[in-house]
């Protein structure tokens, strides 16, 4: 077990927390409307940047200040056409003077939302399309490329799909210690926690920190890529990263549950459905919502906590991505009127 103020430290010691040029890492809560409830909340993890999605922005806080300080020049980073975190690499390496390398998955049929949106940071002529049957190889093609720059004396990272590494779990961990913060402001303790899981390391990082709390939370986690064992394959790996990197050894996993969309299971994929849950959370709830995590948790999230009757505090993150609306305002869905 650990204590939260060693588990604080040891962030804050990863992420360089008390510098001038640290990514700012606390969004704060607040209450939504659902079924005339008064305990049910929203973590504003969108509300941590502009640009980067805020859970990506939890991981790369960690990660960015490592590549600075072994003076890396260049970044392979490996993803699909519309990754988030491919989208965030983009604008956190470009900051930094660290040029990205894209492996990406594609290319698409078009380009819309976050791939449009890449093409002001990279050129297509930089980006390394791999195509869906040789996708299982793309680790190693990426490899091959980084042992290649280093021979040319390149100082090369390659950062896997969903930035899934150990120097990402510093980072990724600072989610469980601004929720410790959050509740202590609000006076309130979440008997329930829903998040959203691409790769799934922040949600695997929050059940081993957790555990490593001794918390006793809930922990809904609605995957949207893969599988539920590639789900738990991760988790595995996290725990081994979380004792490595960051010394703390998670023995007891919290209660966990596992789901997939209720709509639109494919990453990716999108519906009309998913479309009029965005204009309704927009307009019942004043937020934004991406079509591929945000809107598919919070409908996940509805009919769940209808369907299981829970109850107590519970808490929605909200891990950002709204940019990836701007390949899906001209659907005839948002110029309509909600059913």
């Amino acid at each position: 077990m650990i204590q939260e103020n060693e588990l604080y430290r040891k962030v804050a010691d990863a992420c360089q927390m008390g510098t001038a040029e640290a990514f700012h890492l606390h969004s704060r809560i607040h209450r939504l409307r659902w079924f005339g409830r008064s305990d049910i909340w929203v973590k504003r993890d969108d509300e941590l940047s502009f640009g980067v999605s805020g859970t990506k922005l939890r991981k790369h806080a960690s990660v960015i200040p490592f590549l600075k300080q072994q003076g890396i020049g260049e970044v392979v980073v490996i993803g699909g056409a519309h990754s988030n975190n491919v989208l965030s690499a983009a604008q956190t390496l470009t900051e930094n003077n660290i040029r990205i390398t894209p492996f990406l998955l594609g290319p698409p049929h078009r380009k819309q939302g976050n791939a449009k949106l890449l093409s002001l940071f990279v050129d297509d002529n930089e980006i390394h399309w791999i195509s869906r049957s040789r996708w299982a190889d793309c680790a190693a093609l990426a490899n091959n490329y980084a042992e290649k720059r280093r021979s040319e004396g390149i100082k090369i990272f390659v950062l896997p799909e969903g930035a899934h590494h150990p120097l990402a779990v510093p980072g990724a961990l600072s989610l469980l210690v601004d929720i410790l913060r959050n509740e202590r402001e609000a006076g309130v303790r979440f008997d329930h926690i829903f998040i959203d899981a691409g790769t799934g390391m922040v949600a695997q990082s929050l059940l081993a920190g957790a555990a490593a709390l001794e918390r006793k939370t809930v922990f809904h986690i609605v995957v949207l890529a893969g599988l539920f064992e590639d789900f738990k394959s991760g988790l595995s790996q996290v725990i081994q990263y979380t004792g490595e990197v960051m010394q703390i050894f998670p023995v007891s996993l919290p209660d966990y549950h596992l789901y997939y969309p209720v709509t639109a299971r494919s990453f990716g994929s999108t519906n009309r459905t998913i479309l009029r849950e965005i204009q309704r959370i927009a307009r019942e709830d004043g937020i934004l919502a991406d079509p591929v995590y945000s809107a598919k948790l919070f409908l996940t999230a509805r009919q769940t906590i209808t369907d299981k009757r829970l109850e107590g505090n519970i808490l929605m993150i909200h891990s950002g991505g709204g940019l990836a609306l701007s390949g899906f305002l001209d659907h005839p869905v948002f110029h309509s009127t909600v059913e």
